[in-house]
């Protein structure tokens, strides 16, 4: 049976995948990842330059999410084998590097450039965002919905691999759109007051601690054991095709 997929359909679907409970880990680790970088840019000079820190993130953190959430449409290709031996390795490697910097915002390690202060270390944050969105990624158990199989199937033929690409990298901007939102709307109250200057060693290590903890578990592999256990609770909303 060939079932048509709009791409009205892939971004609705991926936008209402947010209300899957499987998605919830990824949450803390995105707003905490973005709320400390946001954070170093409003020791800057301004907090306008936090405020498009806060933005600049949160898009770069799905950017790196969206990536692998594309790479799973190649899982059974002949891609597959070495997508899928990377994967977990690219989530243990970046559960170090989140930990990491977890303990660097807790006050426990010095982060290299980062810890020279607000000024010198704008490329490694911007690189560190888009390589929080691949750990993570790499360690999320998508909820396999019927729109979403449909698109991984179109993925898995030749004569409609290249529609099926496209359909797949809506799916994911339609994931993006509600996690950039939360984000934004938790993080830029954050960014653009001077007054949270005055908690931002708390914030700081507040948001290291969580992500100390969701690196670890990236490491160890219970990270997606929580993901994938909490997609069995399904979606908030299926959409029928």
């Amino acid at each position: 049976m060939d079932v048509q997929v709009s791409l009205a359909l892939a971004f609705a679907a991926g936008f209402v995948s947010f209300l899957s409970a499987c998605v919830l880990p990824v949450v803390p680790g995105c707003v905490c990842m973005v709320g400390a970088l946001a954070l170093d840019e409003l020791a800057g000079p301004s907090s306008e330059r936090a405020g498009r820190g806060a933005v600049l993130h949160s898009v770069l953190f799905m950017l790196g999410f969206g990536i692998v959430v594309v790479s799973l449409g190649f899982v059974p290709t002949a891609l597959g084998p070495p997508i899928a031996h990377a994967l977990p390795w690219l989530q243990r490697a970046g559960g170090v590097a989140i930990a990491l910097y977890g303990l660097h915002l807790v006050g426990l390690f010095a982060w290299g450039r980062l810890a020279m202060g607000p000024g010198g270390a704008s490329t490694a944050r911007a690189t560190g965002s888009l390589a929080a969105g691949v750990a993570f990624g790499a360690g999320w158990t998508p909820c396999i919905g019927p729109v979403l199989g449909s698109i991984l199937l179109y993925v898995s033929r030749d004569e409609t691999m290249g529609q099926g690409t496209v359909l797949l990298g809506t799916y994911a901007l339609g994931l993006s759109v509600p996690f950039v939102a939360t984000s934004l709307a938790l993080n830029l109250p954050l960014a653009g007051s001077r007054r949270v200057l005055g908690r931002a060693i708390l914030l700081r290590r507040l948001a290291g601690g969580v992500l100390v903890i969701l690196g670890f578990m990236m490491v160890t592999g219970d990270f997606a054991r929580v993901t994938a256990m909490l997609a069995g609770l399904g979606q908030l909303i299926n959409l029928e095709l």
